[in-house]
């Protein structure tokens, strides 16, 4: 493991664990968030990993339920235009993800921004869950690379990173988290 990466516990103790990057804030330590919700933001930028546990989507081709996740997200995010590509990384792990790279153009403060989604969803064997990864990385927001929020070329390429380490890494500890 390095040395920007540690274990993290999610949805309690015995949930779920993952390798995420070291000095990310809960936000789940400065406000209420949903039980079935673990957001994190990096300290650096407007960066967030946002690990959701969803009722599962009534799609069964894997590659359409993580298109739908990800509209829906682009949905709630009222987007002006969105699209996502598969991607055919050999991911390590069990579970088997289905792994999206979607972008987003939002219209926010009266200025475009990008976002960039990159989104993971497992679909969990023998339960009517889906266990959603995605990391959020504003790209442009009205100002350049770098200002009010947007990463840099350099930061975005270490969150991608950050991304594959977590989806590699990403156990399930107690099946009971997903009791009806």
């Amino acid at each position: 493991m390095s040395n920007r990466h540690t274990p993290v516990d999610l949805f309690g103790e015995n949930g779920m664990r993952a390798n995420l990057p070291i000095n990310l804030i809960n936000v789940a330590d400065t406000q209420e968030i949903p039980n079935s919700q673990e957001i994190f933001v990096y300290r650096d930028c407007g960066a967030s990993i946002i690990i959701d546990i969803l009722q599962k989507a009534d799609i069964e081709d894997p590659e359409a339920a993580a298109k739908f996740h990800l509209d829906a997200i682009a949905e709630e995010n009222d987007s002006m235009e969105h699209h996502s590509i598969i991607m055919q990384r050999p991911i390590t792990n069990e579970l088997s993800p289905i792994v999206l790279d979607g972008r987003q153009v939002l219209k926010k403060a009266g200025s475009v921004h990008h976002l960039r989604t990159l989104f993971a969803l497992f679909r969990i064997k023998g339960k009517n869950h889906d266990v959603v990864v995605s990391f959020n990385i504003p790209i442009e927001t009205g100002q350049g690379r770098g200002k009010n929020g947007a990463v840099t070329v350099e930061q975005e390429q270490l969150i991608a990173l950050d991304f594959y380490r977590a989806v590699d890494s990403l156990r399930i500890v107690d099946y009971n988290l997903f009791a009806v």
